[in-house]
């Protein structure tokens, strides 16, 4: 058990994250005694496929939790992207083979608005990004003008890849494991990962430490854009006619996959892996609902009755930390 540990810290994998498994797994023995067909391999590929994208938008959420932030514009910055960008790029040919590329970078021009209002004007997150939440929105509609980016519009090799399989596993599923293994390594084992939990942790201390505020927020959501970006591409490739309306809504879902996964509201606490395993509880409860035919608005009963849980645990563990620190603190200053 102790050896086990070790390789978990090692990888940055935190208790809240395993934790999550263990709620995954018992997710999975529930559904698939309740429903049979929750194991069939059709099924399963739904599931991961659900996921995926998810999760990754999850790990772009959970980069902006980790400073005690929060970004309530990821579903206005993927639908945003992916129109603007696939749109642009069908009237350039020469520029199709780079529209991975240029997603991700108009993606982090969007993160880096929101991180100039919250790092560099002090506006506070949930404000900044609620407004640019309705202003990107609001930009995608009037870039449009309700016309849609057809299937057509989209280059043939994103086409072809999207759905795609290697050994059996969905491309998407192994595109969401290196993402997850880089932003592991970034957070773990790189110095702007290691601020971003030190910023995160404690504000005052982190600053008085040296740390530049404004440069690691600015960072966290430029990566937390780029990221977004990304997921704007490979989503409008999957559904393949894009409108103004993708990926509305799309920011209370990530923020509850990062949650559920143990990523902190507080900041300072959470892993990549974690936000990759609350996207697969939230996948595996959304899709389990609704093979026993579960009414839409008892499903998101379930999803809210989920995120208030996974916010309580958060909340209860957190106060406890705190106490102990507070008590060592006056044992310190009595000895």
């Amino acid at each position: 058990m102790n050896a086990f540990m070790k390789v978990a810290r090692r990888i940055n994998v935190r208790p809240q994250a395993l934790g999550t498994a263990v709620s995954l797994l018992a997710v999975i023995v529930v559904f698939s005694l309740a429903a049979p067909r929750f194991l069939s391999a059709s099924n399963l590929t739904s599931i991961l496929y659900s996921a995926s994208l998810l999760a990754i938008a999850a790990v772009a959420e959970a980069v902006v939790l980790f400073t005690g932030n929060y970004d309530l514009s990821v579903g206005s910055i993927i639908g945003l992207t992916a129109y603007v960008c696939y749109d642009v790029t069908s009237h350039a040919a020469w520029s199709q083979p780079l529209v991975i590329l240029v997603g991700i970078c108009f993606g982090a021009i969007l993160g880096a608005l929101n991180g100039l209002l919250v790092g560099y004007l002090k506006v506070p997150s949930m404000v900044a990004t609620l407004g640019t939440l309705s202003v990107y929105r609001g930009l995608c509609s009037l870039y449009s003008g309700s016309r849609e980016v057809t299937n057509d519009q989209i280059p043939a090799w994103l086409n072809a890849l999207a759905p795609r399989s290697f050994l059996g596993v969905p491309f998407y599923v192994w595109l969401t494991l290196l993402m997850v293994l880089i932003m592991t390594f970034l957070l773990s084992s790189r110095p702007w990962g290691r601020k971003l939990y030190a910023f995160g942790a404690n504000q005052n201390a982190a600053v008085s430490f040296g740390l530049n505020s404004r440069h690691i927020l600015l960072g966290a959501y430029v990566a937390s854009g780029a990221i977004c970006g990304l997921v704007g591409m490979l989503m409008g490739a999957r559904v393949g006619t894009i409108n103004s309306l993708l990926g509305n809504g799309y920011e209370m879902t990530v923020i509850a996959a990062a949650v559920i996964g143990g990523v902190s509201l507080w900041g300072g606490t959470g892993s990549a892996v974690g936000a990759m395993l609350g996207a697969l509880v939230y996948a595996c409860l959304d899709n389990g609902l609704v093979l026993l035919g579960v009414e839409e608005y008892v499903r998101l009963i379930f999803q809210g009755v989920a995120i208030v849980g996974a916010i309580g645990i958060d909340a209860v563990v957190r106060r406890k930390v705190l106490r102990v620190g507070q008590r060592r603190a006056i044992l310190e200053a009595t000895a």
